[in-house]
């Protein structure tokens, strides 16, 4: 009986924070993360090493500056950038993670529909228009965050070289010179979603070995 009785606490402990955090996703989206957390072995261990090294360049940054600023960029800021972003946010929401600012940048943003988007539904994410009078711009709502999605060039921005990590997912758009950068090719919303959640695990495991 005591025994079980530790067990139990043990387990309580180790849980609380994930399930205090969780509690402000939707219910669908936290069971969906449990999903991709069950398939993290699946991901090629040669990919594994690209994803950690991304992972350790962003928990490296947390250690370094209070209130660290990741940037996905990809051309267009569409898909690849956007989804990122958004489900790395999610992962850091997840795991207690809340001392980042993630956005996303297109080095030559596009005015387009967003059909990607919609893969976020499947996931339990509710996406809708963020306003009728702005054309492309939407609303990501995962439970007690709502997110608002737009074109943003890169410039715009306005980044300081500290404390900022620009994160490069589409190949041939890296400038030879920027300050705080990182290389690593992005692919399919499904791969995006189970990588950065990934990441996310990742970094909740060496911001607890920094402490």
């Amino acid at each position: 009986m005591k025994t079980l009785l530790t067990i139990t606490v043990f387990s309580v402990l180790i849980l609380f924070p994930n399930g205090v955090q969780a509690q402000k996703l939707r219910n669908k989206i936290v069971k969906s993360i449990v999903q991709f957390e069950s398939s993290y072995s699946s991901i090629q261990e040669d990919r594994k090493v690209v994803l950690n090294q991304l992972a350790s360049r962003i928990a490296k940054g947390n250690k370094n500056d209070e209130d660290p600023t990741i940037v996905f960029v990809d051309k267009h800021n569409k898909e690849k950038s956007q989804l990122a972003a958004i489900w790395l946010r999610t992962g850091l929401l997840y795991y207690s993670l809340n001392n980042y600012n993630v956005l996303s940048a297109g080095t030559e943003p596009i005015q387009e529909p967003f059909p990607a988007l919609a893969s976020l539904e499947t996931y339990g994410f509710r996406v809708g228009n963020a306003s009728k009078n702005q054309r492309y711009a939407y609303t990501v709502k995962s439970g007690s965050e709502t997110w608002q999605v737009t074109y943003t060039a890169i410039e715009a921005l306005n980044l300081t070289d500290d404390g900022t990590l620009r994160i490069f997912v589409e190949e041939g758009i890296v400038p030879e010179d920027g300050p705080k950068q990182i290389e690593i090719s992005l692919y399919s919303p499904e791969h995006i979603a189970m990588e950065l959640l990934y990441v996310s695990s990742r970094i909740k495991y060496l911001n607890e070995q920094y402490q």
